[in-house]
């Protein structure tokens, strides 16, 4: 089952979101972002003398060629998120949160005030956080409304914490819930690329069909994991034990893979050099053959080392950041 994560994209002049968004491409199959809002966005027709002009164009061209690759997709606005929420229920709950954020008009007759700096700065600081606070209540709207209309797992991104401290603590967790927390602990392992780190990089990494196989094997342990009886620290304990099980193993699996190729590049060197200069090339080609017969073989025996359903983390981290 795929696995989307909605995202709050919100515009602001410099594209401060490009590297958290190349770190959530490597982990979910799409990023899920409002339509009103990314339209907004690609309509922005700066003028030439505008400071912001190659930013703009820069952050548009992002965007559209995230898109054409179908690592975003917009999705249209949902008025059923705002409509018949239970009171009681998650969407009651959240519903009431941003509620309480909508300004209330004061009727009251008050007598001229003059904030002091300090109170201005604290005003400013509220306004920031409950800007960022009523697009998260709404990102989880939407990621309810979604996980609703679609058969595939949805999950928000949330800026802060804040929507979820202020909600009833319910006890046990249900499944949905318990698969969450596993996701967003292995999202907190995965390293943010670098700002350099090009696109292309993060498509070739998603569409390598061992680096797929490798993926599909770590869902099938996230979700075997969320339904299992144990708590979510035993999961993190059982996580730390099957990720430094397989890069113990697979370290060990890459010296004898390195000492294998040395060999037969040792072996088919004289050879080789010999056939090029009779000009008869079979017993070169006998020794390429060997070669990569030996490659696909390490190649199956590396699926077979413990710990390989966390396998696609550790490589992950191997590409694009250095341990």
């Amino acid at each position: 089952m795929a696995k989307n994560i909605v995202y709050p994209q919100v515009t602001f002049t410099e594209f401060v979101e490009e590297p958290v968004l190349k770190r959530l491409a490597l982990f979910f199959d799409s990023i899920y972002v409002d339509e009103g809002r990314l339209n907004h966005l690609m309509t922005i027709h700066p003028s030439s003398q505008s400071e912001h002009k190659t930013a703009i164009e820069y952050t548009q061209s992002v965007w559209q060629f995230l898109i054409e690759k179908n690592i975003v997709k917009p999705y249209p606005f949902i008025p059923a998120k705002f409509e018949n929420a239970n009171k009681d229920s998650e969407e009651g709950n959240l519903m009431k949160q941003f509620m309480e954020l909508i300004p209330q008009k004061n009727s009251t007759n008050q007598t001229e005030y003059s904030p002091s700096a300090e109170e201005l700065e604290q005003v400013r600081m509220q306004a920031l956080h409950n800007f960022f606070l009523s697009h998260d209540i709404s990102i989880r709207l939407d990621t309810i409304a979604l996980q609703k209309l679609s058969e595939s797992d949805f999950y928000p991104a949330v800026r802060t914490n804040a929507s979820y401290s202020l909600q009833p603590e319910k006890s046990p967790p249900t499944q949905a819930e318990k698969r969450s927390s596993v996701i967003q602990f292995l999202l907190n392992d995965i390293p943010t690329p670098d700002i350099s780190t090009p696109w292309e990089q993060i498509v070739d990494f998603r569409t390598d069909d061992n680096v797929k196989n490798k993926y599909l094997a770590l869902i099938n342990w996230v979700n075997k994991v969320s339904n299992s009886s144990g708590s979510l620290s035993d999961i993190k304990d059982e996580y730390e034990y099957l990720y430094n099980d397989y890069m113990k193993h697979f370290k060990l699996h890459k010296l004898k893979y390195n000492s294998t190729v040395l060999e037969l590049i040792v072996t088919a060197g004289a050879g080789l050099l010999m056939a090029l200069h009779s000009g008869e090339f079979i017993s070169s080609f006998r020794n390429l053959l060997q070669f990569n017969l030996s490659n696909i073989k390490l190649m199956e025996e590396e699926g077979k080392l413990p710990g390989k359903e966390v396998a696609y983390i550790y490589h992950l981290k191997k590409k694009f950041r250095e341990d």
